[in-house]
């Protein structure tokens, strides 16, 4: 299932059949849209895919819109990626396991293995109770919650500390402990890893509109409408300026079934877009 790793693009999504996507949604919009709806949107000038989605709005029943994306969405599969970083005994635990939901109290052994060999564990092996009780009730809790994106680059180039730190909680936990040398400790922990999994498009919807399908962002359905009013004005099937791309969070496991590859992504590619963060 191990796939080798191809310096990405930037699109919002990806399906099967690579950038067809972008022409099969305008021909779904069909007469939505004005016979020179690309050449007004070129008039107005859009500084990137939000600022050409509200053109397009003026051009079109935002409404409408929506309701043909939707019913676009729904009779496609999707790809979405889960970053993180991993040795071969976790990456064989995800092939038959899944992508599990988290469950914090679960992840003592899993924290205990990752800092045991460190040498202020005799210090801070007590405490690791302690410092996941403070990350779920402070510091950010995802319990039961599966998180990803569906933009590749959006791993590897926007927020990639997924793929340097590993696991987020993990992060937060050894960041309590140990502060900010945690950092060498989780780039230890493996290799930065997509997790690439399908979505049908309405578990997409479900997974990317945490405010509803009509809500404000992150929103799924107003940025594939984005995407494609820039690839309008611009001709870029990459949609280079939506780099992270949309979020999910799922709070249902993502079966083996489901996972259709493992790629592995090398440092050399990551650092140069390292944030660095601490928290």
């Amino acid at each position: 299932m191990a796939s080798a790793y191809i310096p990405p693009t930037c699109p919002i999504l990806e399906f099967d059949d690579g950038p067809q996507w972008l022409p099969s949604l305008v021909a779904q919009f069909g007469d939505l849209l004005p016979a020179d709806a690309g050449e007004q949107l070129r008039k107005a000038n859009p500084e990137g895919p939000i600022s050409a989605r509200f053109a397009l709005y003026e051009l079109a029943s935002k409404r409408r819109l929506w309701e043909a994306t939707r019913t676009w969405l729904l009779a496609r599969e999707v790809f979405a990626y889960h970053g993180t970083r991993i040795n071969e005994a976790q990456h064989r635990s995800i092939e038959r396991e899944g992508l599990r939901p988290l469950v914090a109290a679960e992840r003592v052994p899993a924290i205990a293995a990752f800092l045991g060999e460190h040498r202020l564990w005799p210090e801070i092996g007590g405490r690791v109770a302690e410092a996941i009780e403070f990350v779920s009730s402070r510091a950010g809790n995802r319990e039961g919650m599966v998180y990803g994106l569906f933009s590749r680059s959006g791993l590897v180039r926007g927020c990639n500390h997924y793929l340097v730190e590993g696991s987020e909680f993990d992060h937060h936990v050894a960041n309590y402990l140990l502060g900010d040398i945690c950092h060498d400790e989780n780039r230890r922990r493996g290799r930065g890893t997509l997790v690439q999994f399908r979505l049908t498009g309405a578990e997409a919807i479900d997974a990317a509109n945490p405010r509803g399908e009509i809500g404000d962002e992150p929103n799924l359905l107003a940025e594939l409408i984005g995407a494609v009013a820039w690839w309008l004005v611009t001709g870029d099937d990459d949609t280079a300026a939506q780099e992270e791309g949309c979020g999910l969070m799922r709070y249902e496991a993502i079966p083996p079934d489901r996972i259709s590859a493992f790629i592995d992504v090398p440092d050399e590619e990551l650092w140069p877009h390292y944030d660095n963060r601490a928290h």
